[in-house]
């Protein structure tokens, strides 16, 4: 006999409820690997970063934003045992010639063995129809550029505003850019939930390459 009739079904509501919330906050923390490259000529699991000291720079669509992905991904590459560091104040970087070959000089003066560079893009998504980029450009230093905007996903609809990083590791010693990775976040209202996802699957990518 059941002597608390709705017990069962309030259980099996806040079960359900909790798996949820569970698969919500799931999705929400793994963004989807769009495309992943290594350089051939760096053996696997060569570890080649692990320990190193690397420069660490987020290239974004608005300063604050740059900030707090910069925070995030210092966070993040010193989970992995490395030693981040930032570029001094005053640095000028110009949007009219390749970002990262720009810093390898500044890296080479903070005695960085390597450069972690995460460029964040604003997509729109409706979850069914992908993602579509905006178009524009960056605004570093005392350069400046066009602000990239969300546009509407194809085929229609009020599509969310999603974030999509492309993570690079450049070997400092040899001027080359020797990982590449393009991920593309759950959405979510919280952008913070999508800069740490970003950042955390990076540096796991990296990691999962051999390279630290």
């Amino acid at each position: 006999m059941n002597f608390f009739p709705h017990t069962s079904s309030l259980f099996r509501h806040v079960a359900a409820t909790a798996l949820v919330c569970a698969f919500v906050a799931g999705c929400a923390s793994a963004p989807r690997r769009e495309a992943h490259w290594i350089d051939s000529l760096v053996g696997a699991q060569s570890q080649m970063y692990l320990g190193a000291k690397a420069l660490v720079l987020c290239d974004a669509y608005d300063v604050a934003v740059q900030r707090i992905c910069r925070d995030q991904l210092l966070r993040e590459v010193a989970a992995k045992g490395a030693t981040p560091v930032t570029l001094p104040a005053g640095t000028v970087l110009f949007t009219d010639r390749d970002l990262d070959g720009q810093l390898v000089e500044s890296a080479s003066v903070l005695d960085a063995t390597a450069i972690f560079t995460m460029t964040l893009t604003p997509a729109a998504s409706n979850g069914d129809s992908g993602f579509a980029l905006g178009i524009g450009g960056f605004s570093f230093g005392r350069g400046s550029g066009g602000r990239v905007g969300s546009s509407a996903p194809i085929g229609g609809g009020g599509g969310s505003t999603v974030l999509v990083a492309s993570g690079r590791l450049t070997d400092v010693r040899g001027n080359q850019i020797v990982w590449m990775a393009t991920l593309v976040a759950s959405p979510s209202a919280d952008l913070n939930v999508q800069f740490r996802g970003l950042a955390h699957s990076l540096l796991n990518d990296a990691q999962s390459a051999g390279l630290v």
